[in-house]
This record gives C-alpha cells, structure tokens and sequence, in this order.
C-alpha cells in the first residue's frame, strides 16, 4: 500500500483573498469616513447659520424689549430682566462696562450664571472688537465658543441704565452644534475601531496560515528524507502526493517518477553507472546556475537517492532552497552535508548566516 504525505493548499490563494477583503474593508471604511465628514461639515454649516439667525433674532427682540420697559422709570432690575433668567436658551449673561482699554472689561452686573465672574475683567480677544461695537447695536460674535461641555454663541446688546450705556453680554446655548460634534466623533471612533480591528485579525491570519504552510512544507521535506532513507534500505511502496504546493510540485513529481522507474527496473540500483549520476550532478549545477531551482534542487536529490553520503549533493540542494527562500528546508541539507563533511569552512558559514538571520 502506498504511504501519501499531503499538503493540500498553497498558501498564496488564501492569503491573496485576505488581504484583498481587508483592503476593501479599508477603503469602504475610508470612503465612508470621508463621506460622514463631509456630511458632517454640511450639517455643521446650517447648523451654525441657524444659530446665528436664532440667537440675532433673539438678541433684537430682547434689546426692543428691553428699551421699551427701561422706559418706565418703575420697573425694578429685576422685573427689566425677568426674560433673560428665565430664558432656556440663556447660558450665562451679565453686563459689562469698560476700562481704559478699548478690548478690557469690567462685569458690573451678573444676570444669570456664577456670581463669581463680578467685578472680573472680561477681555475682548476678537479682531471688529465686538465688544464695543456691542455699545452702540446689536452685535453678534459668530464664533463657536465652547466651556466644559457646553456650546455657546455670543451676543452683545447695549442698554441704557442710569443714563449710561452698557452693554448685556449673552451667552446663547448652541445644542444642536454640540449634539451633532458628539454623534460625529462617536461615528469616527467606531469606524477607526472597526478599520483597527480588522487590520488586527488578517495580521493573526496572515501569520497562522504562514506558520501551517511553513509546519506543512517542513514535515513533507521530513517525510521526503525518511522516503530517500525506506529507499535506500529497498523499499519502493511509498510515494508523494503531487497536488500539493506548486513550489513543491516539482520536487514530488521527480521523486515517484523516479520512485516507479526503479519499480520497472530493480537492477537499476545495481546497473546505474557513476557516469550517469556525474552527469545529473553536473545538469543540476548547471541548471543551479541558470536560476532553474527547482529542476536543480530534483537533479540533487536524485543523486542523494543514489549517493546518500554525498557531500556536494547535499549542499547544493541546501544551495538551492536557500536561494529559493526556504532557509529552514535549506539548513536541513546543510546539516547533512556538515555531518559528512564537519571541517569544510564553506558550509559552516552557510549555516552561521542562516542562523543569524534567523
């Protein structure tokens, strides 16, 4: 019965699905990034334009409002600004005063929000100097401003108390702005999570299929030795299987064509000449030199099935699988050469270097 040692895939077909499913998933991932931030700065803009229209339209009809009672001489401060404290939409809101620099001021009256920032010296960090041009109009900074968690937008609205202008600095609360940054950042953060997670597990498969494959083409070059060694004592009922890796393909296909040649003919270990042997030695060099690997690494194990203790034989085909990447399979060889030959300074080097780089 004839023993098979199988390896039944190659490894570049999986790992080119892979990689081509994790680059989709990338750029899916990007395009769809791209696509939300551009949603998002769209939806940010009439956010932010809504906003403004909202809080100036509320601005106006608090200043008509506020001209209008400030007229009666009757009405207390704190029935004048009623509106702003019970307002929803008010964050904080107290009245400034100026200082002998156009851009300091000082909060004289605190309507709403810490009572602490009285008597505080509020700085004008804007370029129109809003600020001042709150003492005259309505004005509104269009800037977003942000503290803690929350959105604001400014408003300045001059008033007339004690018949002194001054100005009513409003702090409108800008939700929708706030609302719309959260649902962003949290669509980012699970897209950048997703993109992580995928690039983290074809890593993990990347490299359990490489250490199966490289498992696999170990024990097949193993079994491959101990099948020259059944040879070699005279038993002829083992093959290869030669649907395996196409790297390995050559190899298996030499070894049972030549595994049957010798079925055919059983004086052929007696009869085979040293010539003929010489002359597949030399066709291997040759075809070693002209980068043909894999026919010259088939010429030197051919030569191993007839000469076992051949040193050059087993170097070159370490040569061969050297040259073709596989340094592992390659020390093998090395390693056997070296006990035929221990004191040779050239294959002691070739196995330092594999070492070392290993």
């Amino acid at each position: 019965m004839k023993k098979f040692f199988t390896v039944s895939f190659s490894k570049r077909f999986p790992l080119l699905i892979i990689v081509t499913i994790t680059f989709c998933i990338i750029a899916v991932s990007f395009i769809t990034t791209q696509t939300i931030s551009q949603i998002y700065t769209i939806s940010l803009d009439y956010a932010h334009r809504a906003t403004i229209e909202h809080v100036e339209s509320m601005s106006m009809v608090l200043y008509n409002f506020l001209n209008k009672v400030n007229t009666d001489n009757k009405t207390t401060e704190h029935e004048l600004f009623m509106p702003v404290k019970n307002s929803i939409s008010v964050y904080t809101a107290y009245i400034v005063k100026p200082t002998d620099d156009d851009r300091n001021y000082t909060v004289t009256t605190v309507i709403k929000g810490k009572p602490q920032i009285k008597n505080l010296t509020r700085v004008d960090t804007s370029q129109e100097f809003l600020i001042r041009k709150g003492f005259a109009y309505v004005t509104i900074n269009p800037a977003i401003e942000k503290q803690d968690s929350i959105t604001y937008v400014e408003s300045y609205i001059p008033i007339h108390v004690n018949s002194k202008t001054q100005c009513l600095v409003i702090q409108w609360l800008a939700p929708n702005i706030a609302i719309l940054q959260q649902k962003y950042d949290a669509l980012i953060k699970t897209l950048m999570q997703i993109i992580a997670i995928v690039i983290l597990a074809t890593v993990i498969i990347i490299v359990v299929i490489s250490i199966i494959h490289s498992y696999r083409t170990k024990s097949l070059i193993q079994e491959l030795s101990h099948s020259i060694e059944s040879i070699a004592t005279g038993s002829l009922d083992i093959a290869l299987n030669d649907s395996i890796d196409d790297e390995l393909k050559t190899i298996a296909t030499s070894f049972n064509s030549l595994v049957e040649k010798i079925k055919h003919s059983d004086q052929m270990l007696l009869t085979i000449k040293e010539e003929t042997l010489t002359d597949i030695f030399k066709r291997g060099v040759a075809l070693l030199k002209d980068g043909k690997l894999d026919e010259a690494l088939a010429c030197f194990i051919v030569t191993i099935l007839y000469k076992p203790h051949s040193f050059a034989s087993y170097f070159n085909a370490g040569v061969s699988l050297a040259k073709k990447g596989r340094l592992n399979d390659a020390l093998q060889y090395f390693e056997k050469a070296k006990e035929i030959n221990p004191d040779n300074e050239l294959i002691l080097r070739y196995i330092g270097k594999i070492k070392a780089i290993q």
